[in-house]
């Protein structure tokens, strides 16, 4: 079975919550999140992570320890953004966590450790709007477990309903985040219409710009040219697409946090390059990471020797959109004239083999 990340719609949302303005502002320039929590032990490890669903990943920003059935973290953010809060007890090997929408004010949550998943969130708008948007998918789980909907009913109608929402309450950071998830499944017109709707902070942050992208940009079909890309090695050498016309390019999206893509870039990437040698053949690996590091000690992890490189601006990256790029691995074979012939998206052994000796004629 070929194995794939996908990068899947996580969020949910209802019809409840009207559009409002202040969803976008700071009440102030700083943060006090106070936790009054029931059962909680003392010198229990908490962690405060901010999360990058679109990336795959999270960065720890933040920890303490639990005293008294409490804790707090204090700070500064530049804009919300959506957290994990994760306690952890090694000695019983129990973790606990649950999900806000960190904006700066005063933030309070209160609950019982046994049951924290479910702890209310007080002072955060944004948090309130989550907890709902979240709450329609789960309503849907529920019924599909039960067996009261089967999954393809289970998809058409949370995407229509989540769909339905973000257009009446466009214009926050939660609706845009989420808006991007369908950027690849709704129509051009609908893209427009809706970054129409985004104030000018909105359509300047990053997703807004992702969100533009998605729209204005070209993308690259098969049998068309190749779109050129220009990106750094891990030396800091500029690397063009096009220095490499007039051969058969494997140009290959991927990022630490793809478990797969470590797998394609041990087990089959190393063969290619052998068996392709006396070819006019590259191999092109093009990272989707955002820390150089990460992305440094991963491409020594697997090994690569050969060419990788990266733009450092994950996901939302231009080149991403022009490539339609949504399944990690994703693997583009390119002809000796420029022309894509074939999209690989996921990873099983073999497959892409076959197609490079169609190419190279190879029986």
């Amino acid at each position: 079975m070929k194995k794939i990340m996908i990068i899947l719609s996580l969020l949910t949302i209802s019809n409840s919550f009207s559009q409002d303005k202040k969803l976008n502002d700071e009440k102030n320039n700083s943060f006090t999140l106070t936790a009054n929590i029931e059962n909680l032990k003392d010198s229990l490890t908490v962690v405060l992570t901010r999360m990058d669903a679109q990336n795959f990943y999270g960065v720890n920003v933040d920890s303490t320890l639990s005293q008294n059935g409490s804790f707090k973290f204090q700070g500064q953010i530049d804009e919300p953004s959506e957290y994990q809060i994760m306690i952890i007890d090694y000695k019983a090997e129990v973790g606990k966590r649950n999900y806000l929408w960190l904006e700066n004010g005063e933030l309070s949550i209160n609950g019982n450790f046994n049951d924290f998943e479910n702890a209310k969130i007080n002072g955060s708008k944004l948090t309130e709007f989550y907890k709902k948007y979240f709450a329609i998918g789960e309503k849907y789980s529920n019924q599909m477990k039960n067996g009261e909907i089967d999954y393809k009913d289970y998809q058409t109608v949370t995407r229509k309903e989540n769909l339905a929402f973000l257009f009446e309450s466009p214009n926050n950071i939660v609706s845009l985040s989420n808006f991007l998830y369908f950027k690849d499944n709704v129509s051009k017109d609908s893209l427009q219409l809706f970054y129409a709707k985004l104030d000018d902070n909105l359509q300047n942050s990053k997703n807004g710009i992702a969100l533009k992208n998605s729209f204005e940009i070209e993308k690259i079909k098969v049998g068309g040219k190749f779109l050129d890309i220009n990106a750094k090695d891990l030396e800091g050498n500029t690397v063009k697409l096009s220095d490499f016309n007039g051969k058969v390019i494997i140009l290959d999206f991927w990022a630490y946090w793809c478990h797969v893509c470590h797998e394609q870039n041990q087990e089959e990437f190393p063969i290619l390059k052998e068996k392709y040698k006396n070819e006019d053949f590259v191999i092109i690996s093009y990272s989707v990471d955002v820390d150089y590091e990460t992305w440094k000690k991963s491409s020594e992890a697997d090994s690569i020797d050969w060419i990788n490189i990266s733009n450092l601006r994950g996901v939302k990256d231009k080149v991403v959109a022009q490539y339609g790029v949504q399944v990690y691995p994703t693997s583009f074979i390119i002809d000796k004239e420029g022309n894509l012939f074939k999209i690989m998206r996921g990873y099983e052994k073999g497959l892409i083999e076959t197609e490079l000796d169609k190419l190279f004629d190879i029986k």
